[in-house]
């Protein structure tokens, strides 16, 4: 009895964080659903010529006037140990399975906001923000220093493919085609 209790309190915790999961589901939280191959992720962020290959820069936050736009949020308390990558997958894929959800914005260092989950707020976090409208570079103001910092952000685009198109045409030519009466 005592060797399965030191068990479960040491290491399934240390196996738990050893097991190689790079995304996950956090309770109450959108499905996370991987992007379609004819996705394509639009950086919208300032400047992001200044970073290719990794659509971040630091320092920026979307205006209070686009915080309207904003469907769902969620906050990860600092050190956080999952890599900057998979903890950006998880906010956009959550996104894509939110309705609705357009574009997303991870930081870190987002202050929390005062009351979340009952808590005093300003505490430095993980924040991943959802939107229900596409970002462009106008809508993105300077973050105060320190605050805010390795942003990522993604507008998600999926064009429908063409065998789509051809399938809802045919399907809407189907149903507009009337009866014929055939005579023997």
């Amino acid at each position: 009895m005592l060797f399965s209790a030191i068990f479960t309190a040491v290491a399934l915790p240390l196996l738990a964080a050893a097991s190689p999961i790079e995304l996950e589901r956090r309770a109450g939280a959108p499905a996370i659903v991987p992007l379609a191959e004819n996705c394509t992720l639009m950086n919208p962020l300032p400047h992001a010529s200044l970073h290719p290959g990794n659509a971040s820069i630091s320092g920026y936050l979307p205006s209070t006037v686009f915080s309207s736009s904003q469907i769902y949020s969620w906050y990860i308390p600092q050190p956080d140990f999952i890599s900057k990558e998979a903890r950006w997958s998880n906010c956009i894929q959550q996104c894509n399975g939110l309705s609705g959800c357009v574009s997303a914005f991870m930081a870190y260092n987002a202050p929390l906001p005062k009351g979340w989950l009952g808590l005093p707020g300003g505490e430095l976090e993980v924040g991943c923000f959802m939107f229900n409208k596409t970002l462009t570079p106008l809508d993105f103001v300077a973050a105060e220093q320190g605050r805010y910092v390795n942003a990522t952000a993604g507008n998600i685009y999926c064009p429908k493919t063409a065998s789509a198109t051809a399938n809802s045409s045919a399907k809407s030519t189907a149903t507009k085609k009337k009866p014929v009466k055939v005579v023997a």
